[in-house]
């Protein structure tokens, strides 16, 4: 295996723990569930990465969990 399926299946892996057992309320389980799906988003994406992935996906759920009434 690659280090990109290496990577991929270890996003799968997160992705799966993540929807599995109680969900975590408040923002920083919005954080983590974005984090890991920005990382998944980003690896077809060239120049951003996981990283930048997991940044922007995180940045974007705490947004969307803050603005919420």
């Amino acid at each position: 295996m690659s280090s990109s399926d290496d990577t991929l299946a270890a996003a799968r892996a997160a992705l799966h723990r993540s929807r599995t057992g109680e969900p975590e309320r408040g923002v920083g389980g919005a954080l983590k569930r974005g984090a890991v799906l920005g990382a998944v988003a980003s690896l077809p994406v060239a120049g951003i990465g996981l990283i930048g992935g997991a940044v922007i996906g995180a940045g974007a759920a705490a947004l969307d969990a803050l603005t919420k009434d």
